[in-house]
């Protein structure tokens, strides 16, 4: 283990007991820091990493560059580069603990009645916790229920696409999964309860608004980590619109593309865009398409920014692999992905992995969990042909991850 101490820009900044050496990359956990004055949290953090020779009065020092800004230089104060077994992240494209577990958990999953018994669970507190935060669910969802949704599933809905198998398990404690009213339309009723406390370490103080404020964040974080101004956004796995319609609030007057794979998702989007234009006096630039994120259909190089709002932890590896293949085809030379999603060095997370309990409820609505947990995303993304990504922290549990193709 070591204890790091970097300088940056005048400033001297404890990284304290924890941080090693991966794949080249000096990864930080946890990271407890201030920069310029902005606090980012006890958090984990790659660093690109150029090894140099050692310098004179340091038994082991390198130099390195801080979300490409800043060079700093650390100097490790015990020989051993590694972490005791019992403090052991989960490293992306390793395995681990998180693996074993999954094996366990998904053996029992076969077993339908605990399945079930599971995501009842798990969407009775969800249910709870909306209505503690003021969002009644049922009401609400007896509002929505109202309206004659046949005929908003047959103005979007692509007949002849083809479901992936991985899309036709259950997710978010639906048996149907995102092909489904219920999911549809509940999913952001869902959000503002998930989110509701993601900001407080202890999960104990809930926030209404949580969700809002994790999607501010992230909007903050590609204003200050794009490159170029964006004219044409494209949302990959849009659900209901809430990330879409955020995107062009954002970048007023660009043209904002929403795919998903559910068409019932993208009939509450369209709706909410119609709805949406009937209390603007602007033409809104935004449509929906029912199309997978692998596999488009759109032009190639026609848009500046490609957007995934905690889309990839509920997809295999492979699936992800080909989304940013097919965000790569699509994004203009410069073009930028941008990802918000949970971070799996987040010691947040990492504990949640180590209770056997509290992983088995988040599993039984994720049933991909394990994948992304492991899945080395910023690697992926620089092996086809972007820039190696910029993060920044979005939550104490979640990053925004910028890449720009080159």
């Amino acid at each position: 283990m070591l204890s790091v101490t970097i300088h940056v820009s005048k400033q001297m900044t404890l990284f304290s007991d924890c941080a090693t050496w991966h794949e080249n990359k000096l990864l930080v956990y946890p990271l407890a820091t201030r920069f310029e004055g902005q606090h980012f949290g006890r958090n984990a953090m790659e660093l690109a990493v150029s090894r140099l020779p050692l310098q004179k009065g340091y038994k082991d020092i390198r130099r390195l560059h801080c979300n490409s800004s800043s060079v700093v230089c650390w100097k490790p104060t015990h020989p051993y580069e590694g972490y005791p077994s019992d403090d052991a992240p989960v490293i992306p494209g390793q395995l681990s603990l998180i693996n074993i577990a999954s094996r366990g958990v998904n053996a029992l999953f076969q077993y339908k009645p605990f399945f079930n018994f599971a995501a009842s669970q798990a969407k009775s507190m969800i249910v709870k916790r909306g209505e503690e935060i003021g969002y009644p669910w049922a009401p609400e969802l007896a509002q929505l229920q109202l309206h004659d949704w046949s005929s908003e599933l047959e103005a979007v809905q692509n007949i002849s696409l083809t479901y992936p198998d991985y899309y036709m398990k259950p997710f978010h404690a639906y048996e149907a999964g995102n092909l489904s009213w219920d999911a549809a339309l509940e999913v952001e009723l869902a959000a503002k309860s998930v989110h509701a406390n993601i900001f407080d370490p202890e999960r104990k103080k809930l926030d209404p608004y949580g969700d809002v404020k994790l999607r501010d964040f992230y909007h903050e974080n590609l204003l200050s980590m794009l490159k170029i101004r964006p004219t044409t956004i494209l949302d990959i796995g849009c659900a209901t619109g809430l990330s879409t319609f955020g995107l062009y609030e954002v970048f007023p007057g660009t043209h904002v593309v929403g795919v998903d794979l559910s068409p019932y998702f993208l009939s509450v989007a369209n709706y909410r865009l119609k709805e949406r234009k009937k209390s603007k006096e602007e033409k809104t630039a935004v449509e929906f398409i029912h199309a997978g994120g692998e596999e488009t259909g759109l032009p190639s190089e026609s848009f500046d920014l490609v957007s995934l709002s905690l889309v990839c932890h509920e997809l295999p590896r492979f699936a992800t692999q080909q989304i940013i293949e097919e965000a790569h085809r699509v994004l203009k030379r410069g073009g930028a992905l941008a990802i918000m999603e949970m971070n799996p060095y987040s010691p947040l997370l990492q504990k949640m992995v180590k209770n056997i309990f509290a992983f088995t409820a988040f599993k039984s609505t994720e049933p991909y969990l394990e994948d992304y947990m492991t899945f080395s995303i910023e690697k992926a993304i620089e092996e086809r042909g972007f820039e190696y990504p910029r993060q920044l922290e979005n939550s104490p549990r979640h990053r925004t991850i910028v890449a720009h193709k080159k």
